[in-house]
């Protein structure tokens, strides 16, 4: 099995574009409307290159991409009258740069790229982009288990306002899931029955263009995700199941995030069976979706499944398989 580097269609040359500066050396003008437009394509590019590999090596081509950009900026300087367009540009592209980073389980530096992404933000005055850095912070919180990070983010955003129904159930989900993680079990569940029913509200003329990342597929997963963190796993099998149904095929970063949930579920509810048929769903996506925070809960998964006193020859056999190729793929994990 081969690893799948993420390439942008063209080979090479697309991807030598990816992380460079737009422009040429020979031409360093201001940057300027056509300059911030292209740098919401290298964003579009990189997302599309995490949906479909995972965050690992994406989050190396977002970094190259951000530091060209930074550097080329230093050069050409920014003309008066884009200096909020390019900023806002910028803070985009440091967004999913750091967004890149958490799926990679590179914590430290996704901080480091997040803050900055906020601090551009709130400099080109785009509350949007703001508001979608603050969520991601939010959500590296909830994955590192860190509740009180969590709410400290999330708190003075629903306590401001002013938010669309659909952003207000975003942000709600992530105070679930910090109950949830206090064993507050009916706060989470009140607060993710506010979720849902405020999300049931539909979209809005004033939700941002990157509001398409709220879905009723991620709360599904959600849903299952915090039943978990309340020790419910054979509860959570069930919306776990639900979400990955709903993934289209070429969703592959996130129904190999759905499939490592589900079969922790699994294993943790002695579905023995159930954990089998997943494991023949998951094999496929080992190496060619490199995105080491799932990757690095599977192995933890696993770890935990040997403890178990006498699971079935098969599935042991199925979880040994599973852990030799997870062994082979798996990095170094950073949670500084």
């Amino acid at each position: 099995m081969t690893g799948a580097a993420p390439r942008p269609p063209g080979g090479e040359e697309a991807s030598h574009l990816l992380v460079s500066a737009p422009g040429t050396a020979d031409d360093l003008a201001p940057a300027d409307a056509d300059y911030a437009d292209a740098l919401r394509q290298k964003v579009q590019q990189l997302v599309a290159l995490d949906v479909r590999f995972g965050g690992d090596q994406t989050s190396d081509l977002a970094m190259r991409a951000l530091v060209a950009v930074s550097r080329d900026l230093e050069l050409r300087g920014v003309r008066r009258r884009a200096e909020h367009d390019v900023q806002a540009a910028v803070a985009e592209l440091a967004e999913v740069t750091g967004w890149l980073l958490c799926d990679a389980n590179r914590h430290a530096l996704s901080y480091r790229v997040n803050r900055r992404a906020l601090d551009l933000a709130r400099g080109a005055g785009d509350r949007s982009m703001e508001l979608f850095v603050l969520h991601n912070m939010s959500l590296q919180a909830t994955y590192l288990r860190r509740p009180a990070m969590t709410l400290a983010l999330v708190e003075p955003i629903l306590d401001r306002g002013r938010l669309t129904p659909r952003l207000a159930a975003m942000f709600q989900l992530r105070v679930a899931r910090a109950d949830a993680q206090r064993g507050l079990r009916t706060e989470a569940t009140r607060t993710l029955s506010l979720a849902v029913g405020l999300l049931s509200e539909g979209v809005s003329d004033r939700d941002p263009g990157w509001a398409w990342w709220v879905s009723e597929r991620g709360f599904t997963h959600a849903t299952g995700a915090m039943l978990g963190s309340l020790g419910d796993w054979r509860a959570a099998i069930d919306p776990v199941q639900r979400a990955l149904a709903a993934a289209p095929p070429e969703a592959r970063r996130d129904r190999f995030l759905y499939l490592c949930i589900l079969m922790h579920a699994q294993l943790n509810a002695g579905a023995w069976r159930d954990a089998e048929t997943t494991a023949d769903d998951l094999i496929p996506l080992l190496g060619s979706v490199r995105s080491s925070r799932p990757l690095t809960r599977l192995a933890t998964t696993l770890t935990q499944f040997y403890r178990h006193p006498a699971p079935p020859r098969g599935t042991r056999h199925t979880v040994g398989d599973i852990r030799q190729i997870v062994d082979r793929w798996q990095g170094p994990a950073d949670h500084r």
